[in-house]
């Protein structure tokens, strides 16, 4: 006769061995995260601090150095011309937006500014720190000349009260035929006062 079943005694030892163990690894997990996580906190305060200490004495050098000038070195006097171009500075915004809405009511349908350069070279006297070059593109009607449309744009700019009473030179400083077979022209006009 074969027994029907057989009883295991162990196998309640055996479950709880494995919930056991099962429950150290499961702690031992918590603690290697909680540990971990610190570790890379303190890292990163460690590297802030180091950072934080090369900065430091990257500003300190510097301060050392600007301490090391003497202050004779550094003139903070103005003379006279200089303060004058400030507050012609300080007073042109007003009127440049006068000019440009002229410029652009004074242009033809047919004309594109491709840019407006002031004082392009940068010049700090007194004669050539209101100097303007405009420099565009005109199309013409293909049975008039290109050059005749760049002259007359010339001439209502000259004409022009606002612009004429700030500036007493408006010429044309170059030209050139931007495409041959087309009826298109470049141009570059220079104003100064």
């Amino acid at each position: 006769m074969s027994p029907v079943f057989t009883i295991n005694f162990r196998r309640e030892v055996y479950q709880r061995e494995l919930a056991r163990s099962r429950a150290r690894v499961i702690g031992l997990g918590v603690w290697l995260t909680y540990f971990g996580v610190i570790a890379v906190i303190f890292g990163l305060y460690g590297l802030n601090c180091a950072v934080v200490a090369n900065r430091t004495k990257i500003v300190e050098r510097q301060a050392a150095a600007m301490k090391a000038r003497s202050a004779a070195q550094v003139d903070w006097s103005k003379k006279a011309a200089q303060m004058a171009l400030v507050e012609r500075g300080v007073a042109d915004p007003r009127l440049w937006r006068q000019r440009l809405e002229r410029i652009s009511m004074v242009l033809p349908p047919d004309t594109r500014l491709t840019s407006i350069d002031f004082n392009p070279g940068g010049a700090s006297g007194a004669s050539d720190w209101n100097r303007l070059v405009l420099s565009g593109v005109v199309k013409s009607p293909p049975d008039q000349d290109r050059m005749r449309s760049v002259a007359a744009l010339v001439s209502k700019l000259q004409r022009d009260s606002l612009l004429a009473a700030h500036y007493h030179s408006i010429r044309l400083a170059s030209t050139r035929v931007s495409d041959p077979t087309g009826n298109s022209a470049d141009f570059v006009i220079e104003c100064r006062p």
